[in-house]
């Protein structure tokens, strides 16, 4: 979740389409991470929902490269900047948030003597891992666990310096750099394929879909005009066939979705872009472009709320003797023994986080990017 952080815009209009899409990959993702038993959540299509962080990074890397990546001048204070204040105060909230909901599990283990299965601060939420996290480092190394604290932020944090890597691709070869944007993906394809692990799994994961991503924003930039000669009803057809085949794809089991991913996510991207068949006209709607709006939110808070589920529904099942929250294969499920119930609270807690991310959104997200317009306009005063 990854997801697209960035505000893009195609001569004075967004990607209006892909923001939806963003948007909805990120209620896939939640539904990927809520397991109660017999409810929408366990679907196959959701089961296989993980895959979409990689439909996030080649969304960011074409928009990116769109938004920066053909500038005459690129100052890297200023992109760093933005960059920052784009990810970073919703990144550091949540980390606090989790640890605040550590501190909240030690208080109730020692002034009400309720135990957990698992110790405060440890685990997933050592403190050993803060530091990684405060740096957003913690899935680029092997010594750091890359879903310490707030799960989804391991891929902030190969988006972050993916997007210093980027820099230097645009500003140190500014003629071959759709070049090293094809070069990076193929590689990692092929690393990938052999199973040669030179890089963490999270980084080779990260670095292929969002510079593959880019590459195929070089390829929409020269071709867009073109291909949007098309009309309609063949736009609509390609549209419904690349749906199609995403969703037949994520809700499969078949070998090397890792390599198969990249491909068919930069396909869908390239071609939605465009924006011109009745697809595109159906996820120009208000519901799609809020959930776009709110996708980075979503993706962040998400965790905490589980987190939250999860502790109340080990305490129920403690205070009452209820299997409520069974173990199933190494992974901690749910349920009142009604799997229509169980659906609605999936609805629920889906309804939760959507509500959550508008004020975090409104409170957090906007606030950094005002800070941010803030130091552009004092940098801007002082010159002036």
């Amino acid at each position: 979740m990854l997801i697209v952080l960035c505000v893009s815009k195609m001569a004075k209009n967004r990607f209006i389409v892909l923001d939806s899409f963003r948007g909805i990959c990120a209620v896939c993702v939640v539904m990927y991470h809520l397991h109660w038993v017999g409810s929408l959540a366990e679907i196959d299509f959701f089961r296989g929902s993980g895959i979409f962080v990689e439909f996030f990074f080649v969304l960011s890397g074409f928009v990116l490269a769109h938004g920066y990546g053909f500038r005459e001048s690129l100052n890297f204070k200023e992109f760093v900047r933005s960059r920052f204040f784009r990810l970073y105060p919703l990144h550091l909230f949540m980390l606090l948030v989790f640890v605040a909901l550590e501190f909240g599990k030690w208080v109730v283990m020692e002034w009400f003597g309720f135990s957990f299965n698992n110790q405060p601060f440890s685990n997933d939420y050592s403190l050993d891992e803060f530091v990684p996290n405060l740096l957003l480092v913690h899935a680029w190394t092997p010594l750091t666990n890359p879903l310490s604290f707030n799960t989804p932020s391991w891929s902030i944090s190969i988006e972050f310096y993916t997007y210093l890597l980027l820099f230097l691709t645009i500003v140190c070869a500014r003629k071959f750099k759709p070049l090293i944007w094809a070069i990076i993906p193929s590689a990692i394809f092929m690393l990938d394929y052999y199973e040669m692990n030179l890089l963490v799994a999270p980084v080779m994961r990260g670095l292929s879909c969002f510079f593959g991503g880019a590459f195929c924003y070089v390829i929409f930039k020269n071709n867009h005009h073109r291909v949007s000669q098309l009309g309609t009803s063949l736009s609509s057809f390609i549209e419904v066939g690349l749906v199609v085949a995403v969703v037949a794809f994520v809700q499969s089991d078949i070998p090397y979705r890792s390599l198969v991913a990249p491909p068919l996510f930069c396909a869908t991207v390239l071609w939605f872009a465009l924006e011109k068949g009745v697809l595109s006209v159906w996820l120009k709607g208000r519901v799609f472009q809020l959930l776009g709006k709110l996708s980075y939110s979503i993706y962040m808070t998400h965790a905490a709320i589980i987190y939250l589920m999860t502790s109340l529904m080990l305490v129920l099942q403690k205070l009452t003797g209820l299997e409520v929250a069974p173990m199933v294969d190494g992974v901690r499920f749910f349920t009142t023994g009604y799997a229509t119930v169980n659906s609605i609270i999936v609805l629920m807690i889906l309804a939760m986080v959507v509500f959550c991310s508008y004020w975090t959104y409104h409170l957090v997200e906007l606030k950094g990017l005002q800070v941010s317009k803030s130091f552009a306009g004092y940098k801007f005063a002082r010159s002036g």
